[in-house]
């Protein structure tokens, strides 16, 4: 079942602000952030000539696919590589297009802000890439968790996953574009989600390989509902709380920015449930290497997954 996510070009803060938060729906805001100064500035030559001497990680899969699941080991699926940043734009922006693919930085390498506890943490050395954006006004800043910056080539695919931090997330493109599906919280068992007690401990993201589905997951895929979306640069899209969704990036040079904010009421489903399970087994410390203890934790999550215990 495929849906396309509604366009709107009302920018009433309030009133979007408002839509937001009851709805449990993606949204894309066209053209929201054209007055931005990155719009107009960020280039690969703009960008390697003001920061290219900054050095920062980046992921390196051996693929277009991030994290590189189609791999078998850990190392392999979260390998990452160190370069200045000039030189990881060089790579994502010369080249033959498999190669650009295989590169991809966000914030989990190095985040633009953060906000724990009412205590914001900036990082100083990004911190002119944070000053060419600005803050959305369809949320308190009161709420805002974390901004994350992307940049890549064409062809880098970032996996099915949910965000597991409970927020709303606002991806803001800047230049490039990215064609988007996302998967509300009820196609949780369609989705397939790596398992506690499994040898992947990326319990958000799914184990279906949306380029080339394996034959046991396949006909779930199909089934879930999904709405889908293509960003363009200038444009802001809206994914709920616990939405699963992946991105393919489809630009020359893609450049994004996600802000993510707590709703004013967190969101309660099967995918939070889920989560919490996730969060008290992480809290407990429990030792997902005794087998026993990981069979019955893989039983658990299975019943969960499946909706049989929430």
């Amino acid at each position: 079942m495929a849906f396309e996510v509604e366009r709107t070009t009302a920018l009433d803060p309030r009133a979007l602000a408002l839509r937001l938060e009851r709805e449990d729906r993606p949204l894309l805001i066209a053209g929201a952030i054209g007055h931005w100064p990155a719009l107009a500035t960020w280039s690969v030559e703009y960008l390697a000539a003001q920061h290219g001497h900054i050095q920062i990680e980046y992921k390196h899969s051996t693929g277009n696919a991030h994290p590189d699941f189609r791999q078998h080991t850990p190392a392999r699926m979260f390998a990452r590589e160190k370069a200045s940043f000039g030189e990881f734009l060089r790579r994502i922006s010369t080249g033959p297009e498999g190669e650009r693919a295989r590169c991809l930085f966000t914030g989990d390498e190095r985040f633009l802000l953060r906000r724990r506890s009412g205590e914001t943490t900036i990082d100083p050395e990004l911190a002119p890439l944070l000053d060419a954006v600005v803050v959305p006004e369809f949320f308190s800043e009161q709420r805002l968790h974390t901004v994350w910056a992307w940049f890549s080539g064409r062809g880098v695919r970032t996996w099915l996953h949910y965000d597991n931090n409970g927020c709303h997330n606002l991806n803001a493109q800047v230049t490039g574009s990215k064609r988007c599906w996302l998967y509300p919280p009820e196609e949780l068992a369609r989705l397939h989600p790596f398992l506690l007690g499994g040898s992947n401990p990326a319990h958000n993201c799914s184990a279906i390989d949306v380029e080339a589905p394996q034959l046991a997951f396949a006909a779930d895929l199909q089934a879930a509902a999904c709405w889908h979306a293509e960003l363009r640069a200038g444009d802001l899209l809206f994914i709920p709380a616990w939405w699963f969704h992946t991105f393919l990036h489809l630009g020359e040079f893609n450049s994004n920015v996600n802000f993510w904010w707590k709703p004013t009421a967190p969101r309660w489903n099967v995918v939070a449930a889920r989560q919490a399970l996730l969060d008290a087994v992480a809290e407990a410390q429990l030792n997902v290497r005794d087998e026993a203890v990981a069979a019955t934790l893989h039983a658990i999550d299975q019943a969960a997954v499946c909706r049989r215990a929430l």
